[in-house]
């Protein structure tokens, strides 16, 4: 077992080696070692937003966490977020596939085993995506900036500004090579009235052969030639901050080009839904307990086979269902993030030790100018052993909240004027199912075939063996899953419950001692007799 402290000498060594193979690979203008996004060179245009945009909120005793990713294209001289806060954030770094795992923490994948010679199934993958554009403290004069805090966060630099006004906050950020939206100056007024801080953020992205040590070279030259673009979603960032209430600053996002279908993962303590957003938008509702099992349970499982047939699952599958049962690879990541914000209210900085060392693991990365798949996977492992034992005294705490779910085109003049703000709801328990939304695919789950049969491997009254299944005629001849049921074969007879056989066993013992007690008295009474004589 591997100490953390030789798991973070071992994600240090692998950043020098991941360098080492970098310089030797071929110069091309794409990182070949993962950074994203992805880049090439040739013509381009603004940037625009691309993909479906995924944002999760947490909000509880006044701290507020919300989790982005971004989707774009256009040219790398035009990216840049700006995104405006009630409070000064803290800043960490999320997983790539938070929402992928988010999204099966709602709705848990199933192991699918199908026994029809030919027919593979394949669980379906929720696309990435996600993420929105864009402290009160003493009054700035109109031509004044306050730079709260400045760091590095995985492939982001990021500043954490006060403004006096909006021409000043274009000033700075023009000076200092960040991205000011244009158009913005009327909302970007209407925050600074309001005592809000803004978060500036730009990429270190780069062409690969510019950044390169050379002999004798002094400075790094990161920036990629004119006219390069880029087209992907961008490293996940996430952001905890005080407010008073539950607020989620949109109103920048309605200047961005591209579609404004937004999907909103929100945990609260109860079941909630966005003003002036239409209740039809709500599509999911998970309570904690639920989530719990969700993401500590063993997966279900689903059984396609000959109707009317029986069949048995080959022995190589059995022993490989207690791991395609785990869900930590499929929502572990989710169930780190809702409890480590959980943790956080707790915390008058609102960081984690965690997450502080997976910052400051990422910094190493960054300072050999690096940022890559390999890399990420050992910080993370890192941050998860370092949180392990936390997230299981902790997790407990998630059966007071709710997972709701919002997903749809928000109204661009409805995103522009205000920010998004939350009222009480319950959803109809009817519209609250996956076969009409699975969030894993943003859409109707539908029906599925087959039949689950997690019941029968869990039960404690049927005796493991093998396992035989027989699908059993139900509602009529109509040779399809739909219309059969399943039963696991024993080498018991069919339909003996555990009941009965206990009771057999029973009586078999008493018929047993029945005819043995007879012969120990007889054999008593001899031995006695002998003693006699």
């Amino acid at each position: 077992m591997l100490t953390l402290k030789t798991k973070i000498i071992r994600v240090v060594a692998t950043t020098v080696s991941i360098v080492s193979l970098c310089v030797l690979a071929a110069p091309l203008l794409s990182d070949p070692c993962g950074m994203v996004p992805p880049i090439y060179t040739g013509p381009g245009s603004p940037i625009k937003r691309i993909g479906l945009q995924q944002t999760y909120v947490f909000f509880d005793e006044g701290v507020e966490s919300f989790v982005i990713r971004p989707g774009f294209e256009g040219k790398v001289d035009n990216f840049g977020m700006l995104i405006p806060f009630p409070s000064a954030p803290a800043l960490r770094k999320v997983p790539d596939n938070v929402f992928e795992q988010i999204a099966a923490a709602a709705d848990p994948p199933e192991v699918v085993i199908d026994l029809f010679p030919v027919n593979m199934l394949a669980n379906q993958a929720a696309p990435a995506g996600g993420g929105f554009g864009g402290g009160g403290g003493m009054a700035l004069r109109k031509n004044q900036v306050t730079v709260l805090k400045q760091e590095a966060v995985g492939m982001y630099e990021v500043a954490v500004l006060e403004a006096g006004s909006a021409n000043a906050l274009k000033l700075w950020m023009d000076k200092h090579k960040y991205q000011y939206p244009e158009g913005m100056d009327k909302v970007t007024e209407d925050y600074i009235d309001e005592g809000w801080c803004f978060v500036a953020v730009k990429t270190k992205v780069g062409e690969k052969a510019a950044a390169d040590p050379r002999p004798g070279q002094r400075q790094a030259r990161p920036e990629m030639p004119d006219g390069s673009v880029f087209d992907g979603n961008v490293q996940g960032l996430g952001f905890r901050f005080r407010t008073d209430e539950l607020v989620v600053p949109m109103r920048l996002s309605a200047f961005n080009e591209g579609d404004l279908r937004n999907v909103v993962y929100l945990l609260t303590k109860g079941e909630k839904k966005i003003r002036a957003i239409p209740e039809e938008y709500v599509v999911r509702q998970i309570g904690g307990a639920e989530l719990i099992a969700n993401m500590t349970e063993p997966l279900d499982v689903r059984i396609i086979g000959n109707p009317g047939g029986r069949v048995e699952i080959p022995k190589w599958r059995r022993q490989t269902l207690p791991k395609d049962r785990n869900p930590e690879p499929h929502n572990g990541i989710a169930k780190q993030l809702f409890v480590s914000d959980m943790m956080a209210l707790s915390r008058p900085d609102l960081s984690l030790d965690h997450e502080e060392t997976e910052k400051e693991l990422l910094r190493i990365g960054e300072r050999f100018g690096l940022r890559g798949v390999e890399i990420d996977r050992e910080i993370e492992a890192v941050s998860k052993d370092l949180a392990s034992s936390q997230v299981k005294q902790a997790l407990p705490k998630l059966k007071d909240f709710t997972l709701t779910i919002v997903d749809g085109d928000f109204p661009r003049e409805v995103l522009a004027n205000q920010n998004l703000k939350f009222s009480d709801y319950r959803m109809a328990a009817a519209r609250n199912k996956t076969e009409l939304y699975d969030t894993k695919q943003h859409k109707a789950g539908g029906k599925k075939n087959g039949q689950l049969i997690s019941h029968l491997l869990d039960d404690p009254e049927i005796e493991p063996g093998k396992l035989e299944f027989e699908f059993i005629a139900s509602n009529g001849p109509d040779a399809s899953n739909d219309h059969y049921i399943v039963r696991r074969v024993t080498s018991q007879t069919p339909g003996m419950n555990g009941v009965v056989k206990r009771s057999l066993f029973v009586a078999a013992g008493c018929l047993l001692f029945g005819l043995l007690l007879p012969n120990f008295r007889r054999r008593k009474q001899d031995r006695f007799s002998g003693r006699d004589a």
